[in-house]
């Protein structure tokens, strides 16, 4: 049951892992906002996630050896998971026909 809860730690810390870049990636996607992506503000919240990524398993490290191995591999697998979702999103708004209505052939 102990292996349980940091499974599901480890999945929650791989989702608030994920945060800095989610809200930069609906800034992106958002057009006409008052806020802009920019390459420094990517940069910023690529090194933010890392870093709480990394000290959040450290701290698991450091705690509970035993448990670093299942709690790493639910960080990955949610933060993969999300962003494997995140970027299937992204690719049917890159690719939709800006005006899909009105098309005679």
């Amino acid at each position: 049951m102990d292996m349980v809860l940091h499974i599901i730690v480890g999945a929650v810390c791989g989702l608030v892992g994920c945060a800095p870049t989610a809200f930069l990636f609906e800034v992106a996607l958002k057009r006409g906002t008052t806020q802009e992506a920019s390459i420094a503000r990517g940069l910023i919240a690529i090194a933010v996630s890392f870093t709480m990524l990394s000290v959040a398993v450290f701290v698991v490290y450091l705690v509970k050896r035993e448990a670093t191995l299942a709690f790493g591999c639910a960080v990955a697998v949610a933060f993969l998971a999300f962003w494997g979702i995140e970027s299937v999103r992204a690719c049917r708004d890159a690719t939709a026909s800006p005006r899909a209505e009105g098309k005679d052939r």
